[in-house]
């Protein structure tokens, strides 16, 4: 028994020595190592200028007003066109009567003209601008050109955007008038 006691206490002591020394040899590193965390640049989007225009129209022999303004929407998807990331525009068309009485209000985006866009269109088009067209007896014309906003690409789609005597809504496809030469 005196044996496997003594075997113990030898044990115990050595594993203490052992850790004493253990501690005493081994330096302290000063250098801390951080790993360094490069943020990649968030790439912006980029947001075309606010527009506004206006003009009148004779729309069955009365006087209208319309007034068209262009805003960049951070809460529409943003687009990618080649290579660049632009925000998507809504833009709001009002069009009041000779005494100030407002005929039409609305705000349109991209997806108003979804139907007539081919899938480049919808994907990597930004809805660019519109513009007053023409009227006859029943309906006020309006065109609407969704592309690309670099102006160095001649990549668009146009639009017509049709408004009866009503103020119903319409969209079909617009073929540009052919001029003389």
């Amino acid at each position: 028994m005196n044996r496997i006691y003594t075997i113990i206490t030898i044990s115990c002591a050595l594993a203490i020595a052992g850790s004493l020394s253990s501690c005493k040899n081994k330096q302290q590193d000063e250098d801390i190592m951080i790993e360094k965390i490069i943020d990649k640049p968030q790439s912006k989007a980029t947001s075309m200028t606010k527009k506004s225009s206006s003009g009148k129209a004779t729309w069955a022999g009365n006087k209208y007003e319309y007034t068209i303004r262009r805003a960049a929407d951070a809460s529409l998807e943003d687009v990618d066109n080649h290579d660049s990331l632009f925000h998507d525009n809504r833009i709001e068309l009002t069009i009041t009567r000779a005494d100030g009485s407002q005929f039409f209000s609305q705000t349109f985006t991209k997806s108003s003209f979804s139907g007539l866009l081919n899938r480049d269109a919808k994907e990597h088009g930004v809805f660019l601008s519109m513009a007053y067209d023409k009227s006859d007896a029943n309906h006020l014309y309006f065109v609407a050109s969704i592309g690309s906003p670099d102006e160095s690409y001649d990549d668009f789609t146009l639009v017509q955007l049709i408004i009866d005597r009503q103020g119903a809504t319409t969209v079909a496809s617009y073929t540009p008038p052919e001029t003389a030469m």
